[in-house]
């Protein structure tokens, strides 16, 4: 069945690569989409909530916050300041919004870092009840900490717990030691948000790779799509979604990953695209140097051929374009099937030159040796004619000798 042609913007092609041009943008601006309202998004509006709860908890853990000291304003100017800071990182106005299609997370890693240095000034004007409070959830937290730094951390905050600690409840605490305990756990907490902003980057990190990643897988799926490969195509993506579908929806909940799962969602269809095309060229080459046998295709160079048109006799051929979509190794095992396969027709061929070289080296030496024993046999003959000669010479002499 012949595809018709459609013509559009002064552009003809069959309507096959119009369909694939068209699911191709459609995946362009759902992922473009997706990234910068769903993750962007959610990230803000957690960052935005955790700007104010950090505010709040701030005038709780304070003794008096209405009635505050001079040094005590200044304190809670500053963190004010930090906190009205990260709010203008993470503010979604609609440029905002339409900046986040380029989006690549670090205004919300800047906020995090201004709101955890104002929960570490905090600390300093923090009540005693709430000191020791954040003490002992300071010693639940320093499992996340690297294992060389738990032990020295575990020991100083005991030490500070304990120092806190006075032999009567209604006692006053010594402002000394208080001080101490205080300067301890800010220290603490800038070790700690250290390690979890720098996981929140690593997350960053790879999001921005995967974008990167999808952006210039999207370069040659387009080209393949213009070229005629769309139903090939169409059935590896088809293949990858389903995979990533049963993935999400086999496994259980997990812990918040800051929108990395969506960008480990979204490459499963370029993905599955790819593979399709890339397995079945592969399959194509090693039925053409007589490695792998697939009677029931028929010959897949010639199946190959772009443009790919929908017609039944092309179903087994998108089924396993769905296959390596969905299977997202057997890529990876066809290939190493046929890097074992390759290494042993070299292997191979590397005994049958030897076998040859063997056999041409004992060709050589069986003449070498015909040859000498020509060569002797020769020179037997010649030295007998020698002798002949010299013989007769010598017996015709001899009647002379005696006349």
């Amino acid at each position: 069945m012949e595809n018709s042609t459609l013509c559009l913007f002064g552009v003809c092609a069959s309507v096959s690569i119009w369909i694939g041009v068209a699911a191709w943008l459609a995946y362009l601006l759902l992922f473009l989409g997706v990234r910068a309202w769903v993750v962007v998004g959610m990230l803000r509006e957690l960052t935005q909530a955790e700007i104010e709860s950090t505010r709040r908890r701030i005038q709780l853990q304070w003794e008096e916050p209405v009635q505050t000291t001079p040094s005590e304003q200044v304190l809670w100017d500053r963190i004010e300041k930090l906190l009205q800071e990260a709010e203008r990182e993470v503010s979604w106005t609609l440029r905002n919004q339409l900046g986040a299609l380029v989006w690549n997370g670090g205004a919300e890693l800047a906020a995090w870092r201004l709101i955890h240095d104002a929960e570490r000034l905090a600390v300093m004007e923090m009540a005693a009840p709430h000191l020791k409070a954040r003490l002992e959830r300071a010693k639940g937290d320093v499992a996340e900490l690297p294992q060389e730094r738990q032990q020295i951390w575990q020991e100083r905050l005991e030490k500070a717990l304990k120092d806190l600690e006075g032999p009567e409840e209604h006692k006053k605490l010594d402002e000394q030691k208080k001080k101490e305990a205080q300067a301890i756990l800010s220290e603490f907490l800038a070790d700690l948000y250290e390690v979890r902003d720098g996981r929140f980057a690593r997350v960053l990190k790879l999001q921005n790779l995967l974008a990167f990643l999808i952006s210039i897988g999207l370069l040659p799926v387009l080209v393949l799509v213009l070229v005629g490969y769309g139903p090939i195509l169409l059935a590896g993506a088809a293949g990858g979604l389903l995979s990533r579908i049963t993935r999400v929806y086999g496994s259980g909940p997990q812990t918040p990953d800051y929108g990395l799962s969506w960008a480990q969602v979204f490459p499963a269809p370029l993905l599955g695209a790819l593979s399709a095309w890339a397995g079945l060229h592969l399959i194509a080459l090693l039925q053409s140097q007589q490695i792998l046998s697939l009677e029931g295709l028929g010959n897949l160079s010639t199946l190959l051929v772009p443009p790919i048109r929908l017609e039944s006799g092309q179903i087994p051929l998108l089924a396993i374009g769905f296959l390596f979509g969905f299977s997202e190794r057997l890529l990876d095992r066809i290939v190493e099937k046929t890097e074992a396969l390759w290494e042993k027709q070299q292997e191979k061929k590397l005994e049958e030159s030897s076998t040859r070289r063997t056999s041409e080296e004992d060709i050589q030496r069986r003449q070498l040796q015909v040859t000498e024993e020509q060569e002797k046999d020769g020179l037997r003959v010649t030295r007998r004619m020698t002798l002949d000669v010299l013989q007769g010479s010598r017996k015709a002499e001899l009647p002379d000798k005696g006349k």
